[in-house]
């Protein structure tokens, strides 16, 4: 009985948003930020209750070949294992159900007042300054081209950093100056803005930034397969296309490139990590386990995202019992933690990340349970509503921008913005958008200096 007003309260704020998002369509005739988190919101939180449910011994619990590798809790789908091993009472998914329900409506709110009161202008990075535009991305590629051969020097080869990046990622390998690599990421914003400004020079100054955009896009390339992520590694290879997407007019083109671009996300969601460190061994073999098996593909992505239902209800149980509150005090904390430690021996405070991986290894911390971490469900309350202001606050400076440069921002911003949704740990979301963050920064502290500077020279 419990488990079945789950499936209808989640069903019916899946209704909700649904109806919600073609309202959002119908004013904007665009893809926003709000409706990436609307379809995270329905594959974190409200998708897996109905795998729970009707999957278990079927055989779409079992992963498909080359991606059945045994799991911390099992052999089927993780999903079904952990929730298992969890053994959540009924209820716990009914009340956490109901808690995101009410911080579904607070996300709106906040969404819907910072549209009206807090929205910025839209970025015209076509009207950016090309000089000072193409000296930001070539400072930026220097630093992380001089970053990554200083921490790239540590290993033996090309190949050996390659095979190694897995067993680092994963804290099975030491490595020396790991800041270096995540200074490292500079290098894919530093390729967006040298890429873009290079269409606005001509003769040999194009020529000299198109080059520099093309190092720098080795440098980030480089990095990707040494230490990204599914996820980065879609940003990286999508993003620059999607932005084509976004300015271009024709339909058909469109529907075209969107649908080979799905395929291109089927294929790095449902790729074995291997592939990035060893491609060419392993390229013909992931082929071959995703043409044979497109429906189990899919649902082995969908149940790979849907850890934050189980996360959330979980957090339900440990707090504030085994876990005393935490009053956001991750936030600065995840600050601290980006600065460079030279004495080898932590003594900040254990993050939430350190503590929630202790009971939940592999499992990320979503926004849910940050908020529930923080302050039980009034910080899930709070914590939602400033998202919700924070997307309408993107949407309002990048969905409408004009320029590549701005559309390609928007891109790579919605492949990390919104999946805060599941990854919302303050010092991983930090570490993860680095390099976007600073080019980010780079690009608006121009546009306010040249808005400064037409200002002046109109006379204000």
């Amino acid at each position: 009985m419990i488990q079945t007003l789950t499936l209808c309260l989640l069903g019916g704020l899946t209704a909700v948003m649904a109806m919600a998002e073609a309202l959002n369509f119908r004013r904007t005739g665009r893809v926003t930020f709000l409706t990436v988190v609307h379809l995270l919101i329905f594959i974190g939180y409200c998708l897996p209750a109905f795998v729970l449910a009707f999957l278990p011994g079927t055989g779409w619990a079992i992963p498909p070949e080359g991606l059945n590798e045994p799991n911390p809790w099992g052999t089927r789908l993780y999903l079904l294992d952990l929730a298992d091993w969890l053994a959540l009472a009924p209820a716990t998914y009914l009340e956490s159900g109901l808690i995101l329900a009410g911080g579904y409506a607070t996300m709106l709110a906040g969404y819907a007042v910072a549209t009206r009161h807090a929205a910025p202008t839209p970025l015209a990075s076509d009207r950016l300054p090309p000089r000072a535009l193409a000296a930001s991305g070539l400072v930026l590629g220097t630093v992380a081209a001089l970053g990554l051969a200083v921490y790239s020097s540590q290993f033996d080869d090309l190949h050996h950093m390659m095979t190694e990046g897995l067993h680092i990622r994963r804290g099975n390998a030491d490595v020396k100056w790991g800041a270096l690599q995540v200074l490292a990421q500079t290098a894919f914003p530093a390729f967006l803005i040298l890429a873009a400004v290079a269409l606005r020079f001509r003769g040999v100054g194009r020529t000299i930034l198109a080059v520099a955009a093309i190092l720098a896009w080795t440098v980030a390339a480089v990095r990707i397969f040494h230490a990204g992520g599914r996820l980065e590694a879609g940003a990286f290879f999508i993003s620059p296309v999607l932005a084509w997407i976004f300015i271009i007019r024709s339909q058909i083109r469109s529907a075209v490139i969107l649908a080979c671009l799905g395929l291109a996300a089927l294929f790095l969601g449902s790729v074995d990590p291997l592939f990035f460190r060893d491609p060419l061994a392993t390229l013909s073999v992931e082929i071959a386990s995703l043409t044979s098996a497109v429906a189990e593909n899919v649902l082995f992505i969908l149940a790979y995202l849907g850890f934050p239902h189980l996360s959330s209800a979980h957090t339900l149980t440990v707090v504030p019992g085994e876990i005393p509150f935490r009053y956001f005090f991750d936030i600065p904390l995840g600050l601290a933690y980006m600065l460079p430690n030279f004495t080898g021996v932590e003594t900040l405070p254990p993050m939430i990340l350190s503590l929630h991986v202790k009971m939940l290894p592999w499992i990320p911390v979503d926004l849910f349970s940050f908020g529930y971490y923080s302050l039980g469900t009034i910080g899930v309350l709070i914590t939602f509503a400033a998202f919700g202001a924070l997307l309408a606050m993107f949407d309002g400076w990048l969905t409408e921008s004009t320029g590549w440069l701005g559309q390609a921002l928007r891109a790579v911003w919605l492949f990390y913005l919104p999946f805060r949704l599941l990854y919302a740990d303050p010092y991983a979301t930090l570490q993860s958008g680095f390099g976007l963050i600073t080019g980010t920064l780079a690009i608006i502290a121009l546009a306010l200096w040249a808005a400064w500077r037409r200002d002046r020279s109109n006379g204000f």
